[in-house]
């Protein structure tokens, strides 16, 4: 409940935010901005083994990927674009505890003709605390459409996401053998 009040609260605030700012057009720098967001860690998002549990920073996660969107969509001026996560991974580190105030770092690193590519940084006290990966694949009402319709041309990947659809195939593999 408290994901869904925030996620409707963070919409209002960045349709009230971006009635300022459009443009009509949508620059490689905006796309690869990176999105950063603060949460304090309350009592509805603490596990039972009292430290944040991992679905809450596919949560956040969530949260990050959808400011990043809506704000691209504005800038272009596209009323119907969604995202459905194709593959995420997630690196733990140290424990986020009660009331902690925490960071969520996600920036755009990569896109191929169907994908794009996020990582996630989550840091308290500027210190690292998890890392993750998401891949993304955006949808309208037709259905998958390209990266391309977010200005993002062609293929562009780092060494990680390469690594990444490497290991992804991998294990793929062995499933249909």
């Amino acid at each position: 409940m408290n994901m869904l009040l925030r996620f409707f609260i963070m919409v209002s605030l960045l349709k009230q935010q971006q009635k300022q700012q459009s443009t009509g057009q949508l620059s490689l720098e905006t796309v690869t901005a990176p999105t950063l967001r603060h949460y304090r860690i309350l009592p509805h998002d603490m596990g039972f083994r009292n430290h944040l549990p991992n679905y809450r920073y596919l949560s956040f996660i969530e949260l990050n990927i959808t400011q990043w969107l809506l704000a691209c969509c504005h800038q272009k001026k596209i009323k119907s674009l969604r995202w459905i996560i194709a593959m995420q991974e997630m690196v733990y580190l140290k424990e986020v505890k009660f009331l902690d105030k925490m960071s969520v770092n996600s920036q755009v690193v990569g896109w191929d003709n169907k994908y794009i590519y996020f990582t996630h940084r989550f840091f308290v006290k500027n210190q690292l605390m998890a890392v993750g990966m998401t891949k993304v694949v955006l949808v309208n009402k037709q259905g998958a459409c390209p990266p391309s319709e977010l200005n993002m041309i062609g293929e562009q990947f780092t060494n990680v996401v390469t690594t990444w659809n490497t290991h992804q195939n991998a294990v793929k593999s062995t499933l249909s053998s």
